[in-house]
């Protein structure tokens, strides 16, 4: 399998109550929540090996979103993940 930029190779369900503070320049605060922990490629080197992080994946405005990805085809943003309350 050959590793991109941005992909991501795994998930696993969030647990209910994540939710996330997107920021985008110039514009208010949106809280989304967190449906999903992705294991997103960072990195990918031509010898096939690929660096990875987690990211929450958010749902915004109707669509799935990792911060990457939105940063990637919506534009810039800030966020704070937001942990479910006790």
């Amino acid at each position: 399998m050959r590793y991109t930029r941005r992909s991501v190779v795994s998930l696993t369900p969030a647990e209910p109550g994540w939710d996330i503070e997107v920021v985008r320049t110039g514009e208010e605060a949106v809280l989304c929540p967190v449906i999903a922990w992705a294991v997103v490629v960072v990195d990918a080197q031509p010898d096939g090996t690929a660096e990875t992080a987690v990211e929450p994946a958010f749902v915004y405005d109707g669509a799935v979103f990792t911060p990457a990805e939105f940063a990637h085809s919506v534009g810039e943003l800030e966020y704070q993940l937001i942990e479910p309350e006790d």
